[in-house]
């Protein structure tokens, strides 16, 4: 019995150890990079032979480990009978080298160890004077939008791309405040929105990100003449405004008609109609809702969670309500400066 079971136990071993045999280690490191600088986002792949699509495998690096991938999902590409899978690390270590930690691997045939990998960190040797802190194969700006931010300043926003970047860490030398908003990332393409305030006087902002292919800094020239798209504190565009004021001539030109086809027909549908008209008219002609803000309270530049403070309310005040988000209202402070507060900070009583 005990030589039988010695028996199975060895024809299954030389069953499983076959592939090993004749072609290698299943999974291995197709690429680690040597070297990387400081806050950069680089590509680690796994490359996995004899790949079997009703089996893959699956991946965990050692959890005790403080260096992990900034996506647990890694990207898969096939070819054949390989697959490589590429997981994202981010080299924010402060130290002068990283270890990429030991990689768990199983499916239903294999389980397998790939041993932690050393990696060189090093500091760029230079920094361009417009540098942002951004390090990317590739970066550019889909798209900017200006807004009136005060009667001197104005918020700025880029909607920007860029494939193994630290967007995060965006900061543009010389603005008076910014921040990112909206990350995500799919793989190496990497999406946000970035806003600043600078002066309103200023035609274009310039800044420059490290090129890690091609290892070095390229400069981007922002135009923001003729981006405006707010002409007001409402943050409202101009062909709204207009729209706004043509919807309310309309209105008062329909009342007018329906109260005349009343008298002249005392026909009661176009008192139903007149009715109506005018319901709608004092609704759009409402004033705008008063609140309370406590002292203290945070104005923020944009009605999100991660927005940066541009001050806090000095006294408790009532103030008009300018727009509604969410939990956020938009008001307007000293010097016509419009900002948005969060509900928890109205006055309770």
């Amino acid at each position: 019995m005990i030589k039988h079971n010695f028996l199975t136990k060895l024809f299954l071993l030389i069953i499983f150890a076959l592939p090993l045999l004749a072609g290698g280690a299943p999974y291995s490191y197709s690429y680690m990079p040597k070297v990387v600088y400081k806050n950069q986002l680089f590509p680690v792949t796994i490359l996995v032979k004899h790949y079997n699509p009703q089996d893959p495998p699956r991946f965990e690096y050692d959890t005790i480990s403080l260096i992990q991938p900034v996506d647990l999902k890694p990207v898969k590409v096939i070819n054949k009978d390989e697959a490589f899978y590429t997981f994202y690390f981010k080299a924010n270590a402060n130290t002068k080298r990283i270890e990429i930690p030991t990689l768990s691997i199983w499916n239903l045939n294999y389980s397998y160890i790939l041993n932690p990998q050393i990696v060189e960190l090093k500091e760029l040797e230079k920094k361009d004077k417009n540098f942002s802190g951004v390090l990317a194969s590739n970066l550019r700006v889909d798209s900017t939008k200006v807004d009136t931010y005060d009667d001197s300043h104005n918020l700025v926003t880029l909607n920007l791309e860029a494939n193994e970047a630290n967007l995060e860490d965006m900061h543009i030398p010389n603005v008076i405040d910014d921040g990112i908003e909206n990350l995500k990332r799919d793989g190496a393409l990497t999406t946000a929105t970035y806003y600043f305030i600078i002066p309103s006087k200023q035609k274009s902002i310039i800044f420059s990100y490290f090129n890690t292919i091609k290892r070095d800094f390229k400069v981007k020239k922002v135009s923001l003449e003729n981006q405006k798209s707010s002409l007001d504190s409402n943050n409202l565009k101009p062909k709204e405004l207009d729209f706004k004021k043509l919807k309310k001539y309309i209105l008062l030109g329909l009342a007018l008609i329906f109260a005349i086809a009343y008298l002249l027909t005392k026909d009661w549908i176009y008192l139903i109609f007149f009715i109506l008209t005018t319901a709608i008219l004092i609704y759009l002609f409402m004033p705008k809702k008063s609140i309370c803000v406590n002292e203290g309270a945070s104005l923020y530049i944009l009605p999100t969670q991660n927005s940066n403070i541009s001050l806090r309310i000095d006294k408790q005040i009532r103030t008009k309500v300018l727009k509604t988000y969410k939990n956020f209202n938009k008001i307007e402070y000293k010097n016509s400066l419009s900002g948005w507060i969060k509900n928890e900070d109205i006055c309770k009583n």
